[in-house]
């Protein structure tokens, strides 16, 4: 769909996700100030929203964006925030279909989800370092 779908911020005003939202690319777009990610993933479910995926990039400041996406009446939510130091809390335990996408993006860009009991490897070899992407030198 490229373009918004009407009365749909004030759908997401009255379903208490506040203001804010942006158009763009064909999803919604909301860029926090401060982002609580298990309130927002809470938020989220209760509102039957289904977990989409978690897109990640690093920031000149060395730290890692995160874009939360959430599938709600069918229109694409994307919540943006930040890691500080290199760490976020986890939200697999609140929506099992965040476990593969935390547990790769720990692997490639070495952010630590606060909170998880286990981060078993998905796409890593015994002995590659985590973070593995962000090394600029060649991983033989």
């Amino acid at each position: 769909m490229n373009t918004a779908p009407e009365n749909f911020v004030q759908t997401l005003q009255e379903l208490g996700l506040g203001g804010g939202w942006e158009w763009k690319n064909g999803s919604w777009w909301k860029t926090p100030e401060a982002m609580d990610v298990r309130a927002s993933a809470g938020q989220m479910i209760a509102l039957k929203a289904r977990f989409v995926t978690i897109t990640s990039m690093e920031q000149p400041d060395k730290e890692i964006r995160l874009d939360y996406q959430w599938d709600l009446q069918g229109q694409l939510l994307s919540f943006t925030t930040a890691t500080a130091k290199q760490r976020i809390p986890t939200i697999a335990d609140l929506t099992p279909a965040a476990d593969w996408v935390e547990r790769e993006t720990r692997e490639y860009l070495g952010i630590e989800f606060t909170g998880r009991e286990s981060t078993e490897p998905l796409m890593t070899r015994a002995g590659d370092p985590i973070g593995i992407n962000l090394h600029k030198e060649v991983v033989k």
